[in-house]
């Protein structure tokens, strides 16, 4: 009898042992849900939201930009421009996850893997040249306004990374709080810490992302404890968490904006491009998708952001004047195709926007394609039309207008629209080289004059970005540009 009491007293203490390691296993592990896969660990190939949630972990940038918009040393120490050059002073000691030294040669590689990327050769191919002066000293030599360039440097995509030899099937290493675990399958990636951090250490050792396509089930993972974040909540499940004691809520407006983007290679009249605009009812999607928790936009680009002007008119929704247009062009029985990716909000607006278009005569077939689906081929053009969201991550019209609109950028570079007008081509231009901000703001102002006009795409909505949250996190980062920051995350007892 003694011997068989013992045992439970030992059998006990083992299970008390073990939910003390399950417990601190818990506590030192963050589980993030994400509403579709990450591409790739390369964010110098891909730029989707979900891909650089997963490397803003992994990897650092030159600079950042802070709350009030400005350009923030990350990596570097500090900068000087001399005439339109810009000269980095690196900051010493700081390591590579393969536990390397970081080195003007470093970067000079990796800048020059952006500039051979056509995802983001947009942002740096104001580069001419790069001069290593010294171990920790680059010289970059380019033409253009020098704080453009400044300010696409704090782009996620343009992190500094290295590639290295192969190593479990990853050959890229970031100087980033996180370092990858394990990437075998994009459903689940594993990161975790890395001690050698040149920054503030991390408390969590280990992040999991899990993808989680459909938004209720996101939720549902957040009341069971499933996951500690979920990104991409919709509004109309913030009620759900609120009313849960062990849940909370960051909802704010982010740099991002929705928008429709017509091809104009298939669309050719920019008058029918123009009824398709006012047939939308983008006050209703706004309510239906949104909840009201945003406004009318009248630009791509979001009042937060340089270039921003509240000189641009909003097309207002007038089904009479769209049908008009269409009597007038002898446009009738018109047969279009409405492309999205799959998640529920997208699809939600392409249904309002069918209806919308039916009720001038414009039949509209909604296509729904996965993600890498939906970015390759709409790159191709074999869309009419599409929704897209772009954020404007840089702070700086010209990554809102450049990639979107510029002739040079059609196809998988942003221009989705194949749109081309060399006058907007000369504005967007003239702006990168004009160093004096207000001039440059008038030209932007003048540029979108004319796309307004042109409506090769227009805004829907602006993006406000709600994150589901366990009420024992503390420490979230909030970024406007969606790469929110994890590592100063803790989870209080």
């Amino acid at each position: 009898m003694k011997k068989i009491k013992n045992l439970v007293i030992i059998l006990l203490c083992c299970l008390g042992l073990f939910a003390c390691q399950k417990n601190k296993s818990e506590e030192n592990s963050l589980k993030v849900a994400l509403a579709y896969s990450p591409r790739s660990y390369d964010p110098h190939h891909h730029t989707d939201s979900s891909t650089l949630a997963v490397t803003k972990q992994i990897y650092s940038n030159l600079v950042s930009i802070d709350e009030n918009g400005d350009i923030a040393p990350e990596l570097i120490e500090k900068y000087e421009i001399v005439d339109t050059d810009i000269i980095l002073y690196l900051k010493k000691g700081i390591l590579f996850h393969d536990e390397e030294e970081m080195t003007a040669e470093d970067v000079k590689k990796s800048l020059e893997k952006n500039l051979a990327s056509p995802i983001t050769k947009v942002l740096v191919e104001a580069i001419n040249e790069i001069e290593i002066i010294d171990k920790y000293t680059l010289k970059i030599k380019q033409n253009n306004a020098p704080s453009i360039l400044l300010h696409n440097f704090a782009h996620s995509s343009i992190a500094i990374t290295k590639e290295i030899k192969e190593v479990n099937g990853i050959n890229l290493v970031g100087t980033g709080p996180y370092k990858i675990k394990n990437w075998e399958m994009r459903e689940k990636i594993y990161l975790s810490k890395f001690d050698k951090f040149y920054g503030e250490k991390g408390q969590i050792e280990e992040i999991v992302f899990l993808t989680i396509p459909e938004t209720t089930n996101r939720v549902i993972a957040l009341e069971t404890e499933e996951v500690d974040i979920a990104y991409d909540i919709s509004t109309l499940d913030i009620k759900t968490i609120l009313e849960n004691p062990n849940l909370k809520v960051i909802s704010k407006s982010s740099l991002g904006v929705d928008f429709l983007s017509i091809n104009t290679n298939k669309i050719k009249n920019k008058s029918l491009r123009q009824a398709i605009e006012y047939a939308v009812n983008k006050e209703d999607i706004i309510n239906t998708v949104y909840d009201g928790h945003s406004g009318i936009p009248n630009s791509i680009l979001s009042p937060d952001v340089f270039g921003y002007s509240e000189e641009n008119e909003v097309r207002e929704y007038n089904l009479e004047k769209a049908k008009d247009i269409l009597k007038n062009e002898n446009i009738e029985n018109l047969d279009l195709k409405l492309w999205v990716y799959s998640e529920p909000s997208r699809v939600q607006m392409a249904q309002i926007i069918q209806a919308n278009l039916k009720e001038i005569g414009i039949n509209v077939s909604i296509e729904i394609l996965e993600v890498s689906s939906f970015l390759q081929l709409t790159g191709n053009g074999e869309h009419d039309m599409l929704i897209g969201l772009w954020y404007v991550s840089t702070n700086d019209a010209d990554y809102g207008y450049y990639p979107l609109l510029h002739s040079s950028s059609a196809g998988a570079a942003g221009n989705r629209s194949f749109y081309s007008n060399p006058e907007v081509d000369y504005l967007l231009e003239s702006a990168r080289k004009e160093g004096d901000m207000e001039k440059r703001k008038e030209l932007y102002i003048e540029a979108q004059k004319i796309i307004s006009e042109d409506t090769p795409l227009f805004p829907i909505a602006y993006k406000n970005y709600t994150i589901g949250l366990q009420k024992n996190i503390d420490g979230f980062i909030f970024n406007p540009n969606g790469n929110h920051i994890l590592y100063k995350v803790s989870k209080i007892k």
